[in-house]
């Protein structure tokens, strides 16, 4: 294994060394002067010629826009001075007439004179008036009169309300009018407009002479190529003798660079071998061409043979996962501009079998060129796939944690609070610095006897869980129930390290079930007991009574007159009448083990247990009777309604539920019959 490796790294640095003599060989031989001197030549040839173009074009640009700026300023002066008087009323006179005889118009030989006497002391030498047709019907150049110029750019663009301009060369042909000129001119098109009704009414084609001006400009343009080129010459000569001293200079460095190159090659030797036994890649890129060597232990990383990628040239970001590219690249963009001392990144890289791995490259720029461009570099990969992995499954469990809406907890073997997640603090209104380092008894309602949490305790220590629930207190003071789970931590030892207690926040659940028990045993107008309590009560107090020997008193109370208030003040007021009712029940009720109860509309009934004697349940049947004799007031409604009460005695009236509930029901009918508004106790045994 160490002779491969060593043979490897020999195999590696003599490549390096042989790819680097070549460099300074070459950069030895390189003729600087003589390429810098053609190439500063050839440079400002082009600049002091590009910069006379340049001038030139903007010369022009300036000089077009400026004249256009004066044509309109002429037009509208002529138009003022000539278009109602007399270019109006010659379009008119001649709008019927075909174009060979719009010369003879009497009109134009005043015109022509008016015109004459506006243009003198102007450079324009030339004026023409188009009317909506494209017709000339005016020039200057009075042979031109008539001419059909509706397809002339220019006169399109006027009837369409633009301005619009030419520059035309001596001897060149004019875009517009499609003639040669003789001279350099300016050709503007002008529109007028109708002031009444804001309309195009017609053109002005008006030419002025630059030939002087333009024979100016190229003045100009040549004596500034001349200045730049004689600027440019006294600077080439200053960058000449500096280049030059920097050529002497770099032959120097490369001299020392060979050298020093020698030894790195032998230092290389060591350190490669120490990567390889240490179970890292090592790669040695030429960054100018691409071409890589590999070791054996980069080639197995990367599940390829120790025969593959012999002396291979491979792209930069060859088999790097796109998700990293961009980032890569800036990376190694960073190091190369020296904003870094290392080039070191983390990146996923595709192996043989198309799988994927998570690769930490690390590399070192060992040659650059004359320019600082670096040459070579050197660099080794590490897997670090296993690492990735644990790294994600923690976050992905710490995630989940602070987005879960259980509260959660850890504390030490001390019992101290070492980390919450958000969910707590939500849930207990404690923030992390109001709990970290303390015990977890400050959440303690108080409400557990200590035997409770002892039993808590005794479960951990043998089962590593605990779960029940349990009342806490939040931060407000304000008690609250929660679903507890406590899960002891142990090490790879087995060892205890910690204690995860998560926790939910069953208040709401809690309280809706005891609602949902509530309204399940409980009339929901008067509070009391339903049917089914009722009858769950009354069977347990038959069986207490049986097992020890005593009495039992069941009572059916009926509301007299019940039905005629709710009909004529309606339910509203019969249910309050209910609610009242219900309560004077339970005034004449006073022992806890009795009961009252709500079974149908206007039906109640009571339950008296360890009755000793008749008499003592008949005394609070009269004054049963008595309480619901009294007037209600209800509302602004006083109200009056009775009672007829049975009852009936266990076991002498009824051995079990049905036979007592018989009894007392019929003793009720008995009274109803007698009367109403009395008791009558049944007569019957079973």
């Amino acid at each position: 294994m160490k002779d491969q490796n060593s043979t490897s790294a020999t195999s590696l640095a003599t490549q390096a060394s042989a790819d680097g003599d070549t460099d300074v060989s070459e950069h030895a031989d390189f003729r600087l002067l003589r390429y810098f001197a053609t190439a500063s030549l050839t440079a400002f040839v082009v600049v002091a010629l590009l910069l006379g173009y340049v001038f030139r074009t903007l010369s022009v640009d300036t000089l077009v826009n400026g004249y256009q700026t004066e044509h309109v300023n002429h037009a509208r002066i002529i138009a003022n001075e000539m278009w109602a008087g007399h270019f109006a009323p010659l379009i008119q006179s001649v709008a019927d007439q075909p174009d060979a005889q719009l010369s003879v118009s009497p009109l134009l030989p005043t015109i022509h004179q008016k015109v004459l006497m506006l243009l003198a002391g102007t450079q324009i030498y030339k004026i023409k008036v188009y009317d909506l047709r494209g017709r000339t019907i005016y020039s200057t150049e009075l042979a031109q009169i008539g001419e059909d110029n509706s397809q002339n750019a220019g006169v399109i663009n006027g009837l369409r309300g633009l301005n619009s301009s030419e520059l035309v060369h001596q001897n060149q042909i004019s875009s517009f009018e499609g003639k040669q000129l003789d001279r350099a001119v300016i050709e503007s098109y002008i529109p007028n407009y109708n002031p009444a009704t804001g309309q195009v009414s017609g053109v002005f084609e008006i030419y002025r002479d630059a030939t002087s001006v333009l024979a100016e400009v190229g003045r100009r343009q040549w004596l500034l190529v001349a200045a730049v080129v004689a600027l440019l010459a006294l600077l080439y000569l200053a960058v000449f003798l500096i280049v030059k001293n920097a050529q002497d200079h770099i032959i120097v460095q490369n001299q020392a660079r060979q050298k020093a190159q020698w030894a790195l090659a032998l230092s290389e030797e060591r350190w490669k071998f120490a990567l390889e036994g240490a179970g890292d890649g090592v790669w040695d890129r030429n960054v100018q061409t691409g071409a890589v060597v590999y070791s054996r232990r980069y080639k197995e990383i990367h599940g390829f043979a120790a025969d593959e990628l012999e002396n291979h040239t491979e792209a930069w970001n060859a088999r790097v996962h796109c998700d990293d590219l961009a980032r890569i690249e800036a990376d190694r963009a960073t190091y190369f501009a020296g904003d870094k001392p290392i080039y070191a990144n983390e990146r996923r890289m595709q192996c043989k079998d198309g799988s994927w791995k998570w690769i930490l490259s690390r590399g070192m720029v060992v040659a650059r060129d004359a320019q600082g461009q670096p040459l070579r570099m050197i660099g080794t990969h590490t897997d670090i796939t296993e690492r990735h992995q644990r790294e994600e499954a923690l976050r992905l469990a710490s995630t989940v944690i602070l987005t879960m809406d259980e509260a959660t907890t850890v504390t030490n073997l001390h019992n101290e609070i070492i980390s919450v997640n958000p969910a707590f603090t939500l849930i207990t209104g404690y923030t992390p610095e109001d709990v970290i380092g303390k015990d977890p008894k400050l959440l303690s309602s108080g409400t557990h006897p200590v035997d409770f949490y002892q039993t808590m305790w005794r479960q951990l220590a043998s089962t590593d869980s605990w779960h029940g629930e349990i009342c806490n207190r939040r931060k407000s003071g304000q008690c609250y129930m929660a679903w507890l789970s406590i899960k002891q931590v142990r090490d790879v030892q087995g060892r205890p390290t910690h204690y995860v207690a998560v926790f939910s926040d069953i208040s709401e659940r809690k309280a809706s079930e005891e609602h949902i028990l509530h309204l399940a045993h409980f009339d929901m107008l008067t509070g009391l007991p339903n049917r089914t309590l009722f009858s769950d009560r009354l069977r347990q107090a038959i069986a207490k009574a049986r097992r020890d020997k005593s009495g039992l008193a069941l009572m059916f109370i009926d509301l007299d007159k019940f039905k005629p208030v709710n009909d004529e003040l309606g339910h509203q007021v019969g249910d309050l009448l209910l609610k009242a009712v219900a309560q004077r029940l339970l005034d004449c009720v006073r022992r806890e083990t009795d009961t009252v109860a709500r079974i149908g509309g206007d039906e109640f009934v009571v339950i008296l247990p360890d009755i000793e004697a008749v008499q003592t349940a008949k005394l609070v049947a009269d004054k049963i009777l008595a309480a619901l004799a009294r007037r209600f007031d209800i509302g602004a409604h006083p109200v009056h309604i009775s009672s007829s009460i049975g009852i009936a005695f266990f076991p002498e009236q009824g051995s079990n539920e049905n036979q007592l509930m018989k009894s007392a029901d019929a003793a009720m009918y008995q009274a109803k019959q007698n009367g109403r508004n009395q008791v009558v106790a049944a007569l019957l045994s079973h």
